[in-house]
């Protein structure tokens, strides 16, 4: 005996299909359903290997914009400075083994104004304050030097220091004005320092005068030099 079971019939299941729809109300599906709907269809996006990389260059970017001005900018040498710290060394030498020969000083003059080139009409021969103590020849950083030793009434002291320099820049930051002149005073190592130039000479003057009061006295001392010295004219 055959099993009993649902028999379907394909024209009563179109006709039923007929009579829902005839007789069901139809509603449009809301624009943001539709919307959510293909949303979630749509296949996942896969984060993109560069986008962690872009955003770590834009940082980058930004603190290096930020920190640029910041940044210790390139500083040009200073074509003095060598000059400067053969002076310092020479007048440091002259402290610790140079020997006062103040009555050498006329004959030995002459003879080392000939072998430096650098023949002065005129210098300072000190007064009732500074006596000249020493002279000597010397070769500051390849050019002949002469340098001219004094000592004051306090004990200190200065060493005068002449050397072909025309082609020698000098800077104006750190001049002062002294009288009608304007050198170039620095500190170095608890000494002071002059530098100016006169003609074709650039001219050093070099003392332990670092406190108020003796950098005044130091500042009289140029004034002396200064006016006193007379370069050889050129050609």
């Amino acid at each position: 005996m055959a099993a009993q079971g649902f028999n379907e019939d394909p024209g009563e299941d179109a006709a039923f299909r007929r009579l829902l729809a005839e007789r069901l109300p139809r509603h449009p599906a809301p624009a943001h359903l539709r919307e959510a709907i293909v949303a979630l269809a749509a296949p996942p996006r896969t984060s993109r290997w560069w986008a962690p990389a872009l955003s770590a260059l834009a940082t980058a970017l930004v603190m290096a914009l930020v920190g640029f001005p910041l940044l210790p900018r390139t500083v040009q040498p200073d074509p003095l400075q060598p000059f400067m710290r053969a002076v310092l060394s020479a007048h440091t030498r002259s402290l610790i083994w140079g020997e006062p020969r103040p009555d050498a000083v006329p004959a030995a003059l002459p003879r080392f104004m000939e072998e430096t080139g650098i023949g002065l009409p005129w210098f300072f021969r000190g007064d009732d304050e500074v006596q000249l103590i020493n002279v000597e020849p010397l070769i500051v950083e390849g050019r002949r030097a002469l340098a001219l030793t004094y000592k004051d009434s306090e004990e200190h002291v200065l060493t005068y220091l002449l050397l072909p320099g025309a082609d020698m820049p000098l800077p104006d930051h750190g001049r002062v004005q002294i009288d009608r002149f304007r050198p170039l005073l620095t500190k170095v190592n608890g000494f002071s320092l002059l530098v100016w130039k006169q003609r074709d000479l650039a001219c050093f003057l070099v003392s332990d005068m670092v406190s108020e009061r003796d950098l005044s006295r130091f500042k009289e001392f140029f004034l002396k030099v200064r006016r006193a010295t007379e370069p050889p004219a050129t050609n």
